[in-house]
């Protein structure tokens, strides 16, 4: 702290002394020299901190020092006394193992051995020694505490940035954070690749870790490239999540389209039905005659009751259709979407309606960009898990050295040397 004190006095006057230099000229000047003497005050506040404290440091170091040999001294005599002590605990217990045998050359005194009293009348004196100098030691660092509190407690002030930028530094409970969400989302991401659904968890948990490392490069912490992976995991999961839905969405939008077209075949047959139906009926009342009154009233009305049950028809074929279960799969078909059933499911239905209507362009269209999802799918969790085992995998394959390396991209966000 001496010698920083020193440099720092030494460049405040080399900053002063360009500041006040006559020899600036140009539009710079002005605004140099200002900023030269701005600084050359900030350093000169600097040492001043740096000097007092290594003065109350000094200070500190003769107080601790008298109290550490006061209180090595006292352990010294402690152990002394105790040893004096434990001698005469031992012939006390060789003494009445003798009276237990009837040895009747052990002569026996109700008083106590002058040494050992001296002796615990010494170990209570050490314990008394050792506690004041531990006192003092406590009151002696409260004083110089406050004293360098003071010292530091001046008109320059750490930005809100340098804050927080400490507190980063400090909070090693972030970087345990960060590893423990990074491990649970490499796992996750490999149960995502069969079951897409728990995707959101894996995407969850990669946010909270690119967060983190965000935090950590930001403020020199840690290092951008872990940001970059970061950041790769996160658009591929959400690829795979996106994909995922779209999957969905086109099974929906399938069965849809098919509902609408069941309903329309099975309306067409049965209106075809029901106008075979009437051209007999009415070929029959022509051979009778002609036809009255009340009997084209009750035509109508057949009719009327006919164009209903078409429509109820029409209805129930596409219930049928939008309520159907999905398909049932086999276990190849569940391979095929890396056991995934739901997803193997729901693109069994989107094949099955596009093979029951082959002619219609909007069901064939769905089953060709569903497949490209399923590819998505797999393909992006796939990657995002490799990313992120590989990176994992490099410290040991690599002796360190690939830690080494994002260490070198470590750089805080404005930082100023």
């Amino acid at each position: 702290m001496k010698k920083i004190a020193e440099y720092l006095r030494t460049q405040a006057k080399s900053l002063t002394a360009m500041a006040d230099a006559d020899n600036l000229k140009g539009k710079f000047a002005e605004e140099l020299a200002e900023n030269a003497r701005d600084l050359g005050r900030k350093l000169d506040l600097a040492e001043d901190r740096y000097r007092e404290v290594k003065e109350h440091l000094s200070d500190w170091a003769d107080d601790l020092e008298d109290a550490q040999k006061r209180a090595d001294k006292a352990i010294t005599d402690a152990h002394e006394a105790q040893q004096i002590i434990d001698q005469h605990s031992e012939k006390e217990e060789e003494k009445a193992d003798s009276n237990k045998k009837g040895d009747s050359d052990i002569s026996e005194s109700g008083d106590e051995d002058p040494a050992l009293t001296r002796a615990k009348e010494d170990l209570a004196d050490a314990r008394r020694r050792l506690n004041t100098a531990e006192g003092d030691y406590r009151e002696r660092a409260t004083h110089y505490a406050g004293k360098i509190r003071s010292s530091i407690d001046d008109d320059m002030k750490d930005s809100w940035w340098n804050d927080f930028k400490g507190w980063v530094a400090d909070a090693e409970w972030l970087g345990a954070i960060a590893d423990w969400a990074s491990w649970a989302a490499t796992v996750v991401g490999v149960v995502a690749m069969f079951f897409p659904a728990v995707g959101v968890i894996a995407l969850a948990l990669t946010a909270v870790v690119a967060v983190i490392h965000i935090t950590q490069a930001a403020t020199g912490n840690g290092s951008w490239f872990d940001v970059v992976m970061d950041l790769g995991a996160l658009k591929l999961a959400r690829t795979g999540m996106k994909a995922a839905k779209a999957v969905k969405a086109l099974q929906s939008s399938s069965r849809k389209t098919a509902a609408g077209l069941a309903e329309g075949q099975a309306k067409s047959h049965a209106a075809r039905a029901n106008a075979a139906a009437r051209k007999t009926a009415g070929r029959a009342e022509r051979r009778r005659g002609g036809t009255s009154r009340k009997n084209r009233e009750r035509a109508r009305a057949k009719r009327l009751r006919m164009e209903g049950e078409n429509r109820t028809v029409g209805n129930r074929a596409s219930n049928e259709v939008r309520d159907a279960e999905l398909p049932q799969i086999t276990a190849q078909e569940k391979a095929s979407a890396i056991g995934d059933k739901a997803l193997a499911k729901q693109m069994k239905d989107i094949n099955n309606w596009r093979d029951a209507y082959p002619d219609n362009p909007n069901l064939a269209s769905n089953a060709s960009q569903a497949q490209r999802h399923k590819d998505a799918v797999q393909g992006s969790w796939a990657a995002s898990t490799g990313l992120d085992v590989a990176d994992k995998s490099a410290d040991a394959v690599t002796n360190d050295g690939y830690s080494r390396m994002k260490d070198r991209m470590t750089a805080p966000v404005g930082s100023q040397w």
